[in-house]
């Protein structure tokens, strides 16, 4: 992979994103024609995730924050709640379809 560095960009993102966490940093994917953010203390493994956007702006920040490792136990939260909901939803429909089947 070819990656840019971005030091300097319009909104500040790059500065605003240290503030949420000191480590990280903003690298053009000159293959994938995207943003990714980076953690510079992980060494090889430094990916954190790809800005899911086309440019820079405000959503990266609140995506940054959304994803960030403090919010770890709200996100597995959030999971296992609408696993929790699949799961149930599965089982009506299929006892729906057993009433079906038998009526």
């Amino acid at each position: 992979m070819r990656y840019l560095e971005i030091t300097e960009d319009v909104y500040l993102i790059g500065k605003r994103l240290k503030e949420i966490d000191r480590s990280y940093i903003i690298l053009y994917n000159l293959d994938k024609k995207s943003y990714e953010v980076h953690s510079q203390g992980r060494g090889k493994g430094s990916y954190c995730f790809t800005v899911p956007y086309d440019i820079l702006d405000a959503r990266t920040i609140t995506y940054a924050r959304k994803t960030s490792v403090e919010r770890r136990d709200k996100i597995i939260e959030e999971i296992e709640i609408n696993n929790q909901k699949l799961y149930e939803r599965s089982i009506k429909e299929q006892v729906n379809k057993i009433k079906e089947a038998l009526c």
